[in-house]
């Protein structure tokens, strides 16, 4: 299984996020130009705080005021270290001086997700999604790529494990053979970016938090409202924990939690994605009555697929060539997992099965073909993921418990990379060296009475609905949405961001959810 593979498996366990398949499609559009950046460390002259730059894209007329920054900080917070740097941009108010504390989105989760603000149309898109609930309402809008990540410096890629995914599309997904090809190659990754001084150890979400206290001194905010997604929350909540003075409102979008690791039922967490596909029916209003027997041509499908694999070719943009993709059965349950982070796959399953049974890929054509672009997203920071779960949350995980919960699967393919996906990266910690031993802020329970509003998908298997109903009893001011979306809601319905503003205008008042309408 390859890493790409695994990350996207990883979405499952609730340990990276996943925006849009329209996001995606647009980064993999500008992978080729902006992959030529490389790990690369501050000068040793530059001083700790904001440096303001001319803004790598360019705003339009209709734009808010823009800022670009960037901040500089110890790459180790406990010595006196080599500084590295992240991106702020800075959206003012459209009511001109701001009247309430800005909002900051804290990133793309993950962890090791990019922001894609090196991209003019994601820049656009990311405040329009924010110009109603904050704009328009006297707040300022910051948005960043944390450490090692995105436009960051160094950025923890591994541009090797992109190659060696690509390669693997056209191949069988064999374990264990290829897990430890993929070890070895981040092993590899890691030890280049060590011989070019980068303490890899320290990114993770302790470091993040360190980052953002120089910020807020930085930026001279007494307080200011934290926007979490995924993983992002894990940053505002350990960020709340320990400045809470600093912290006007929480937004939490899709969450998941510091005190939330071992799960009752992982295998069974893991397999609810493929348990909503199997009764897709359930979650699109169009449909009356499923396919016949749907449960089992899915899964009779995947097997034809392992004896009888298609393949697709999807254009690479890389001077005509064309990239081959294996599908597989197993290819064909990856992508059916990828494909559930949009809503749209409930809708279009039974076309797409009752297709592939007749060997017919088109129905199928734009999830895969959003699923190459990104195994094609060098942007992706897999080194920090590594080092942040080390650190974050392999010390606390209870193996034993999680090998017997999937030995209740049936063996093959899916109890393998389920697994897999729950276990990694721990064989890859010691190379981060003994510092990744487990703090025990890691695991602190968030009790707290500012302001909260937790964003929810209904279909969301990565950071389900029960993670924010098991959590919201911490939170004494909480406020909870759910909508008909799967993980990552927020700039996905137009209803998300009228909740959002009317939260911000009034955080102490509990007030009617907006009407929904899926498009």
């Amino acid at each position: 299984m390859s890493v790409d593979i695994k990350r996207m498996i990883a979405l499952l366990s609730g340990n990276f996020v996943r925006i849009s398949l329209g996001i995606c499609l647009l980064a993999g559009l500008s992978w080729l130009y902006f992959s030529a950046s490389s790990p690369s460390m501050e000068p040793v002259k530059a001083k700790v705080g904001l440096v303001k730059l001319p803004c790598w894209f360019t705003p339009q007329s209709d734009w808010p005021q823009t800022y670009c920054y960037k901040m500089y900080v110890p790459e180790n917070h406990q010595q006196n270290a080599r500084l590295i740097s992240f991106p702020i941009i800075h959206f003012k108010s459209f009511a001109g001086e701001s009247r309430q504390p800005p909002l900051i989105h804290l990133g793309a989760g993950g962890p090791g997700a990019a922001m894609w603000l090196q991209n003019q149309l994601m820049v656009e898109f990311t405040w329009q999604g924010f110009e109603h609930s904050v704009l328009r309402q006297g707040r300022d809008l910051l948005l960043m790529d944390p450490r090692g990540t995105g436009m960051a410096q160094p950025r923890l890629d591994c541009p090797s494990i992109v190659s060696y995914g690509l390669q693997q599309l056209n191949q069988r997904q064999l374990q264990p053979e290829q897990s430890s090809v993929e070890d070895q190659i981040l092993r590899e990754c890691i030890a280049r970016l060590q011989q070019q001084g980068v303490d890899v150890a320290q990114y993770n979400s302790k470091s993040v938090v360190e980052d953002l206290k120089l910020l807020q001194q930085a930026l001279q905010l007494e307080q200011w409202s934290l926007f979490g997604v995924s993983y992002g929350a894990v940053y505002a909540l350990l960020y709340t924990n320990e400045a809470p003075e600093h912290v006007e409102t929480l937004i939490l979008d899709s969450p998941a939690f510091p005190a939330v690791k071992n799960v009752e039922n992982p295998a069974g967490r893991f397999m609810a994605t493929f348990q909503q596909l199997e009764n897709y029916c359930q979650f699109d209003d169009a449909c009356t009555e499923p396919l016949p027997d749907f449960p089992e041509r899915l899964w009779q499908l995947a097997e034809k697929l392992d004896l009888q694999p298609l393949t697709v070719s999807i254009p690479s943009g890389f001077f005509g060539m064309n990239i081959p993709v294996q599908l597989s059965g197993e290819m064909f349950l990856n992508l059916l997992a990828w494909a559930a982070y949009d809503n749209a796959i409930y809708r279009e399953l039974p076309q797409i099965v009752t297709a592939l049974e007749q060997g017919n890929v088109s129905p199928f054509y734009e999830y895969v073909d959003s699923y190459v672009s990104y195994i094609k997203d060098n942007d992706f920071s897999v080194v920090s993921m590594a080092s942040h779960l080390c650190f974050d949350e392999v010390p606390f995980m209870d193996y034993i418990k999680l090998k017997q919960s999937f030995s209740e699967l049936p063996e093959g393919f899916l109890r393998d990379a389920g697994l897999s996906a729950y276990q990694w990266p721990a064989s890859l910690c010691p190379v981060f060296g003994p510092g990744n031993s487990g703090n025990e802020i890691m695991v602190k329970q968030t009790l707290t009475s500012i302001p909260t509003l937790f964003l929810q998908g209904i279909l969301d298997t990565v950071t389900p609905l029960e993670d924010v109903k098991q959590q919201m009893p911490f939170f004494s001011r909480s406020q909870l949405r759910v909508y008909p979306l799967s993980h990552g809601v927020h700039g996905r319905l137009d209803c998300v961001d009228k909740d959002l503003a009317v939260f911000l205008s009034a955080p102490q008042q509990v007030a009617q959810p907006a009407a929904c309408q899926l498009n």
